[in-house]
């Protein structure tokens, strides 16, 4: 039996520099559940190379991010902390790892797995999914224009996963750099 595709958009909202920003917007937005967030830095001593990480949070990102051996610890100068909802289903905790696997897999496809905190997990579903990516100012408003090296820039809009099992089991990874939105005024 073939298991439906399945679709998860989510809106980032960011970027915000501490870790108590997070924490000021998760208690004025208790509406919204956050349970995905990725951030990048410069590990102490590092010169030239950032850092990159993306993790989930089962309650709260600013309480994830508090624990002690967390390795947002490990970076000395934050870029930007980005902290994302699954909008468009309410996500079970499987749905969560499998849209976090494939966002850890494409951030190792861009900035290389040397420049990644995370352990990349190479667990997929025997089924199709795809990640849709929509990138949100502090202030709820749309970005429309991305800086550049900023996570926005970098990490593509539609992100896919493909599995395949003629003539063996196959996953792979898709992307789609960055979609194109268009106001239609009715």
């Amino acid at each position: 039996m073939k298991t439906q595709d399945k679709t998860y958009s989510i809106r980032w909202y960011g970027p915000f520099e501490t870790k108590e920003q997070i924490g000021e917007y998760e208690k004025n937005h208790a509406e919204i559940h956050f349970q995905l967030y990725m951030f990048h830095g410069m590990k102490k001593r590092a010169k030239i190379y950032e850092s990159y990480y993306c993790g989930q949070a089962k309650n709260s990102v600013f309480r994830r991010l508090l624990d002690k051996n967390h390795h947002i610890n490990e970076i000395n100068r934050m870029t930007a902390i980005w902290i994302g909802t699954i909008s468009n289903v309410s996500p079970s905790a499987q749905d969560i790892n499998y849209v976090e696997n494939i966002i850890t897999a494409q951030l190792a496809k861009i900035f290389g797995k040397d420049n990644l905190l995370n352990a990349i997990n190479k667990k997929f579903p025997n089924y199709n999914i795809y990640v849709i990516n929509i990138w949100h100012k502090v202030n709820g408003d749309r970005y429309r224009k991305y800086t550049n090296y900023s996570l926005p820039a970098e990490l593509p809009d539609l992100l896919g996963h493909e599995y395949d099992i003629d003539p063996f089991p196959l996953h792979k990874i898709y992307s789609a750099e960055k979609v194109k939105w268009t106001d239609v005024d009715w």
